[in-house]
């Protein structure tokens, strides 16, 4: 049982990061694929995966029930919310699909999660699987730079996966092996060994979002674990210091412009070292005329998973303009705007705000894994500034959101009721 439940870590991992259509990846390709009916080889992974997470489900059905009823609520919430938009949805069958989707992958979630699996067994999982798949891009892009390195991009390592899938994936694997450093001391060599190796892969990517959001997080990891950053008045510290140079930084642009800073002043600079342009890469473009679809069902939403369709969807409006298909909005907080309405992202951010909560309560039982949950949390939420990565299916993001929201839950629910931890097969005694 327990091989199982590793299993299905690695498993969802490989679905969620092997693409099995290449139209979905193609710019040009995707102004004339019809995505509605979805990719038959990706059918037929999910159904294993979910055939898998249901026998586990069904071998530990009492616990499971209880930790089901320890979930997020408002996940539940938004998963009936979801399934109420077939209703009006335009693409109803679509719609049901993607709920299927979300169901199941909550499914697996349940299983991988305390008590079913131990957490420190599912981080130490999917840091490996993580690993593995940076390892594997590495050796294809030496092997077979034709197939590892997209010298269009400008000689970036991408090998299966797009080369910003494979930023998020080394991002995760730094953040992961961090935390092993910092927590077990008898792996350091090895453990810093991953570091740097991860973020080599990082920077070999040349993602400029991956890179950020990676020192973002490693720096929200230390600052909350604080094994390193220490001091009692260490808060005080880091708001004056952030204070001084906000003041300090517009009082001088002042001087010498006579004018306070603007957008592109601030964000300009900063872009050109990354080389990107103030309209983030014309995403600002593609918010602007998406405004004019949310405004159309503004409260309830077009349908769940019912508008990035590809040609002659609700979104062939958008190709029209562009002369391209966008595979999305590139922000994950317009298109829950745009498919779930007000009311879908209320319900989002009230999840949201429930993990906070749910991570802070962690921390008075096993600080370092709630930082490392915390600093999970924060690359997916600035990255869906730029990305769509929110309720996306099996996408890996939206993968790492829903198993963190769910060991969350389930894993303080458990730590609350000590002595009622039941003791199953592929379970074992360790501090979480």
């Amino acid at each position: 049982m327990r091989l199982l439940v590793t299993s299905l870590v690695v498993f969802s991992m490989i679905v969620a990061l092997i693409p099995t259509n290449l139209a979905y990846l193609d710019l040009t390709l995707r102004l004339s694929t019809d995505f509605s009916e979805g990719s038959v080889v990706r059918q037929l992974q999910l159904s294993l995966l979910f055939l898998i997470a249901l026998w586990v489900f069904y071998r530990h059905l009492p616990v499971s029930l209880r930790s089901l009823r320890a979930v997020n609520p408002f996940l539940l919430l938004i998963v009936l919310y979801c399934a109420a938009s077939v209703v009006w949805s335009p693409y109803p069958v679509v719609t049901l699909k993607r709920i299927i989707i979300l169901g199941g992958l909550v499914l697996v979630g349940l299983c991988i999660a305390p008590p079913i699996n131990n957490a420190a067994q599912f981080l130490r999982t999917l840091r490996i699987t993580l690993t593995t798949i940076c390892g594997l891009s590495f050796v294809t892009a030496v092997a077979l730079p034709h197939i590892g390195v997209d010298y269009a991009l400008g000689g970036m390592a991408r090998c299966h996966v797009a080369k910003n899938t494979l930023g998020s994936v080394a991002s995760y694997a730094t953040l992961l092996w961090l935390y092993e450093l910092t927590t077990n001391s008898q792996q350091r060599r090895i453990s810093a060994f991953g570091v740097a190796f991860s973020l080599f892969m990082l920077l070999m990517t040349k993602s400029s979002t991956a890179t950020v959001l990676t020192v973002l997080a490693c720096g929200m990891y230390l600052y909350t674990h604080r094994i390193w950053l220490q001091g009692r008045y260490l808060n005080v510290a880091m708001v004056l210091s952030s204070l001084c140079t906000v003041v300090l930084f517009v009082h001088f642009y002042y001087v010498v412009n006579a004018q306070l800073p603007t957008w592109g002043t601030i964000v300009g600079p900063i872009a050109a070292i990354f080389d990107k342009g103030t309209d983030l890469t014309g995403r600002t473009e593609i918010w602007q005329i998406l405004l004019l679809s949310i405004n159309q069902h503004l409260v309830t939403g077009i349908g769940y998973g019912a508008f990035w369709l590809g040609a002659d969807s609700p979104a062939q409006f958008i190709a029209d303009e562009f002369g391209w298909m966008p595979a999305h909005g590139h922000n994950g907080y317009l298109d829950l705007l745009n498919e779930l309405g007000v009311i879908g992202l209320s319900l989002f951010t009230g999840l949201l705000i429930w993990h906070a909560i749910s991570i802070l309560r962690l921390m008075r039982f096993d600080r370092p894994q709630a930082a490392l949950h915390l600093s999970i949390v924060l690359i997916i939420i600035i990255s869906n500034i730029t990305e769509t990565d929110f309720l996306s299916g099996s996408q890996f993001q939206n993968l790492m959101l829903l198993f963190s929201l769910i060991t969350v839950s389930t894993q303080l629910y458990w730590l609350q009721r000590g002595q009622e931890i039941p003791h199953h097969r592929c379970w074992r005694e360790h501090r979480f």
